[in-house]
C-alpha cells in the first residue's frame, strides 16, 4: 500500500509539474504577443513614414483583432485603447496623403491609398473626401498664387478674401499672375484627369470591391469632372473681373484672350470624357468663363475698333501711294499678327501628334507655355539686290532725249505743232531700264492686313463676340475700298460714270450709308449723324491732274491704290476659311460676293479717270470739227486727226514704259490700261462724229475709213486683238442709215450712248420730220432720267 501511495504521489507530482510547465509556456506565449503588440506602434510609424499604407492598415487591424482576444488582461485593455487612437491617427495620415494627390497625382501611391481604404471598408468615404480635397486645393492654390503676386507690389496688413485680393492686383502684374494661376490650376485638373483615368482602368478590369461601390465611385468621380471645371472657371472669372481690361494694350489683351482660350480648351477636354450627363454639362457650361466676360471684351473691342478706324483715316490722309518693297512671296502668313494660326491649334492638331492636351503635357510643361514665347520677327521686305528693282524713278533719266522732247511738245497745243511720223517714234523696247515685277502693295494696305490679323485672332479666341469682330473686319476693308475710289475717280467725267459695274456702285453706296460719317435728314427730328469714321482726304503731295513732272496724271498712285485694294481682296479670299461665322454664314457670303469681289471692278473707273487725262481729246475734237463731212466723192485717205490721235497713243505707250519702272505692270494690267485708252478714243470718235452739222453718205464712209485706220494701227501699237469697243463706234455710224420709224427702237436698245450723242443722231436722221424728232427727244430724256435713277 505504501509503495502504491508513493507511486501515485510521484505520478501526480509529475503531472503537476507538466501542467505548470504548460501554463508557463502559454503565459510566455501570451507575454510574447503582448510584447509584440506593445512594439506595434514603432512598426506602424515606420510603415506610415514609408507610405506603405496597406501594410500599416493590415498590421493595425490585426493587432486590434488580437487585442480583443486578450482583453481580459489589464495591460491589453490599455493597449486596445491605444491601438484605437493609433487607427484614428493613421486614418488622418491617410487623408493627408490623399489630399497630396490633388496637386501631384502619383499612380503608385494612389493605388496604395485605395487598397488601404478598401481594407478599412471606407472606399466610398475616401471618394467623398477626395472631392472635398480637390475643391479645397483649387481655392487654396488660387489664393496663394494671387497673394504672392500682390505681396510683390504692396504690403497687406491682413490677408483679404479671394475676391478682394483679386482687386488688389496691379495692371503690370495681371498677365504674369494670370499665367501662374492657370498653370497652377492646370496641375490640379491634370491630377484629377489622371486619377479618373486610373479608376476607369480599374473599372474595366473589375478591380473594385463590389458593384455598388464601383457604381458609387464612378458616379461621384464623373460628376466631379464638371465640378472641378466649374471651380476653376469661378476662380479665374473672379480674378479677371477684379481688373479693368480697358487700359490694356492690344498685345496684352490678345495674350489674355489666348490664355483664356487655351484654359477653356483644357476644360472642354476634361469634361468631354464624362458620361452623357457630363457631356450635356460640357455643352452648356464650358463657355461660362467666356460668357461672363463678353460685355467687358465687347466694350474693349468697340473702343479699339473706333480708334483703329480713325487711325486708318489718318494713314490714308498721309498715304503717298507708293509701293512698299515687300518680297514677291509676301502674304498674310508672313505677318506676326497671323502667328496665332500656328499657336492656337485645337487639341487634335497638337504639334507632336498627341490627340490630347493631357497626354501631351502629362509629364512636363503646361499647355500655356507656348503662349508665353516671344513671336518670331517678320521678314517681309526685300533686301539688298532684291530691292534694286524699286529704285526712285521720279527722274527723267529713264527716257531718251527724243522721248523727253516729245513729252514737252505734247504739253503744248498739238494742233499748232508739227507731228513726228509714227515710224520715227521710239518703241517700248528702246528703254534700257528693266520694268518692275512683284506685288503692288501700299503701306496702308499692309496696315489693314495687320488689323485683319488681330481681328481674326479675337474671332478665334472669343467666339461670343465673333460677329462684332467680323463686322469690324468688313468695315476696315470697305473703308479702304471706298477711299481708293473717292481719291482716284473724283476726276471721272459725268459722261463716264456708266463704267461703274452695278455691283461696285451698290457696294460704294452701301459703304457710304453705313460706314462713312455724314448727316441725314430724319423726318421732323432734323439732321442726325450716321456712320462710324470720317472721310479721308488725299495728301497734297499726290498729284492727279497733270502737275507731276512726268505728266502721268497720277497713274502710279492710281495703280498702287487700286492694286492694293485688289491685293487685300485676294488675301481676304485666302482667309475665308478662317473668318467663318457658324451662326451667320449668309453675312460672310454676301460680303465676299459683293464687297470683296467688287475690288477688281475699281480698275475701270479709276484707270479711265487717269488715262482720259493722258489723251488731249479736246484738241482732237476741235480738229474733227474742222473736217468736212458733207463730201460728194468717196476719198481713200484718212483724216489728219487720226494721226494726231495715234501719236498721242504712242506717247501713252511711252508713259506705260516709264510707269512700269515705277510700279509693277503685269500684262493683264497693261491690257486694262490699254482698254481704257481705247474707251477714251472710241468715245472721242463718237463725240466727234455726233458734232457733224452736215454729213453725206460719202462723209459716213470717211468716218468708217478713219476709224478703220485707227483700229489697224492701234492693234500693232497696243497688242490688243481684237480692239475693244469697235461695236460702240461702228453701231453709231451705222445708225445714221436706220429709217426714221426704226430709230426709236434702236435708241431704246442702245443706252450706252450719252444723251448728247443720241440727240445729235436724231437731229441728223430726222431733220425733215419735227414730230418724229420731238418724240425721239422725249424718249431720250426719259431714258436719261431712268439711267440717273
Amino acid at each position: 500500500g505504501r509503495a502504491q501511495r508513493q507511486f501515485v504521489n510521484c505520478s501526480l507530482g509529475i503531472l503537476a509539474r507538466v501542467r505548470r510547465r504548460q501554463q508557463a509556456e502559454v503565459l510566455l506565449d501570451h507575454l510574447g504577443t503582448i510584447r509584440t503588440l506593445s512594439r506595434t506602434q514603432t512598426r506602424l510609424e515606420e510603415l506610415t513614414r514609408e507610405e506603405e499604407w496597406p501594410a500599416a492598415i493590415s498590421l493595425l487591424l490585426e493587432c486590434i483583432k488580437v487585442s480583443s482576444t486578450y482583453k481580459h488582461f489589464t495591460a491589453i485593455a490599455q493597449l486596445s485603447t491605444k491601438l484605437g487612437d493609433t487607427l484614428v491617427m493613421t486614418e488622418e495620415l491617410l487623408d493627408t496623403a490623399l489630399a497630396k494627390q490633388c496637386s501631384n497625382f502619383q499612380a503608385a501611391n494612389y493605388a496604395k491609398l485605395q487598397e488601404a481604404y478598401s481594407l478599412l471598408g471606407k472606399t466610398q468615404t475616401a471618394t467623398d473626401q477626395l472631392l472635398m480635397h480637390f475643391t479645397t486645393a483649387t481655392h487654396n492654390t488660387s489664393w496663394q498664387v494671387v497673394y504672392g503676386h500682390v505681396c510683390l507690389m504692396q504690403d497687406l496688413p491682413r490677408p483679404p478674401p479671394y475676391p478682394d485680393l483679386c482687386r488688389e492686383v496691379q495692371q503690370e502684374s495681371f498677365l504674369p499672375c494670370l499665367t501662374d494661376l492657370v498653370r497652377a490650376l492646370w496641375g490640379i485638373m491634370l491630377s484629377y484627369h489622371s486619377l479618373v483615368q486610373w479608376h476607369r482602368k480599374g473599372w474595366v478590369e473589375e478591380k473594385e470591391d463590389s458593384i455598388a461601390t464601383q457604381q458609387y465611385t464612378r458616379n461621384k468621380l464623373e460628376a466631379g469632372l464638371g465640378r472641378i471645371w466649374q471651380d476653376v472657371q469661378s476662380k479665374v472669372k473672379q480674378f479677371v473681373l477684379g481688373s479693368d481690361l480697358s487700359q490694356f494694350s492690344i498685345e496684352s489683351f490678345l495674350h489674355f484672350l489666348d490664355l483664356l482660350h487655351r484654359l477653356i480648351m483644357v476644360g472642354q477636354e476634361l469634361t468631354s470624357g464624362a458620361s452623357l450627363g457630363g457631356q450635356e454639362m460640357n455643352n452648356t457650361n464650358s463657355a461660362l468663363l467666356q460668357d461672363s466676360l463678353v460685355q467687358q471684351c465687347l466694350n474693349y473691342f468697340s473702343s479699339y475698333h473706333t480708334s483703329r478706324l480713325e487711325e486708318l483715316a489718318t494713314h490714308l490722309d498721309n498715304e503717298g501711294w507708293t509701293i512698299c518693297p515687300v518680297k514677291h512671296t509676301f502674304s498674310y502668313q508672313l505677318l506676326a499678327e497671323f502667328s496665332h494660326l500656328n499657336t492656337l491649334r485645337s487639341p487634335s492638331k497638337s504639334t507632336n501628334g498627341s490627340s490630347s492636351l493631357f497626354q501631351q503635357f502629362s509629364n512636363s510643361g503646361t499647355p500655356f507655355d507656348s503662349l508665353c514665347q516671344e513671336s518670331l520677327e517678320e521678314d517681309i521686305l526685300l533686301e539688298g539686290g532684291e530691292n534694286s528693282g524699286y529704285q526712285d524713278s521720279d527722274s527723267e533719266d529713264d527716257l531718251s532725249e527724243e522721248q523727253k522732247q516729245e513729252l514737252v511738245e505734247e504739253n503744248k497745243d498739238t494742233g499748232r505743232t508739227g507731228l513726228t511720223p509714227l515710224a520715227r517714234l521710239p518703241s517700248a523696247s528702246t528703254t534700257t531700264s528693266s520694268p518692275l515685277s512683284g506685288l503692288t502693295v501700299s503701306n496702308t494696305a499692309i496696315m489693314v492686313l495687320r488689323l485683319v490679323g488681330r481681328y481674326s485672332h479675337m474671332m478665334k479666341v472669343l467666339t461670343p463676340i465673333a460677329g462684332e469682330v467680323w463686322r469690324g473686319i468688313c468695315q476696315l476693308f470697305e473703308f479702304y475700298l471706298y477711299t481708293v475710289n473717292m481719291f482716284f475717280s473724283r476726276d471721272l467725267l459725268d459722261t463716264e460714270q456708266n463704267v461703274y459695274s452695278v455691283r461696285l456702285r451698290e457696294t460704294l453706296t452701301n459703304i457710304y450709308s453705313t460706314v462713312v460719317l455724314h448727316e441725314v435728314r430724319d423726318g421732323e427730328q432734323g439732321l442726325r449723324v450716321v456712320g462710324c469714321v470720317r472721310e479721308a482726304t488725299l495728301s497734297p503731295g499726290v498729284q492727279l491732274e497733270g502737275g507731276d513732272r512726268d505728266c502721268s496724271h497720277g497713274l502710279p498712285a492710281r495703280v498702287v491704290g487700286v492694286e492694293s485694294a485688289v491685293f487685300l481682296a485676294t488675301q481676304l479670299t485666302s482667309l475665308r476659311h478662317l473668318l467663318s461665322l457658324s451662326d451667320n454664314t449668309q453675312a460672310v457670303d454676301m460680303f465676299y460676293t459683293n464687297t470683296v469681289a467688287a475690288a477688281v471692278d475699281l480698275r475701270c473707273p479709276v484707270y479711265l479717270a487717269g488715262v482720259s487725262h493722258c489723251l488731249n481729246t479736246d484738241s482732237l475734237l476741235a480738229q474733227m470739227a474742222k473736217v468736212s463731212w458733207d463730201l460728194r466723192d468717196v476719198v481713200s485717205q484718212h483724216s489728219q486727226y487720226v494721226d494726231h490721235l495715234l501719236h498721242q497713243l504712242q506717247m501713252f505707250s511711252s508713259r506705260l514704259v516709264k510707269l512700269g519702272m515705277l510700279v509693277p505692270l503685269p500684262t493683264s494690267l497693261q491690257v486694262v490700261l490699254w482698254e481704257q485708252a481705247t474707251r477714251v478714243a472710241s468715245t472721242m470718235f463718237v463725240d466727234g462724229f455726233s458734232s457733224a452739222k452736215k454729213c453725206t453718205n460719202e462723209g459716213r464712209a470717211l468716218m468708217q475709213l478713219d476709224y478703220r485706220q485707227f483700229v489697224i494701227k492701234l492693234e500693232k501699237l497696243s497688242g490688243l486683238k481684237p480692239v475693244p469697243f469697235q461695236q460702240f463706234v461702228s453701231n453709231y455710224i451705222k445708225a445714221y442709215y436706220i429709217p426714221e420709224n426704226e430709230l426709236g427702237q434702236w435708241v431704246e436698245e442702245h443706252q450706252e450712248y450719252s444723251t448728247a450723242q443720241l440727240r445729235a443722231l436724231v437731229a441728223a436722221t430726222a431733220y425733215n420730220n419735227n414730230k418724229t424728232k420731238q418724240k425721239l427727244n422725249s424718249l431720250i430724256n426719259d431714258l436719261s432720267d431712268r439711267i440717273r435713277r
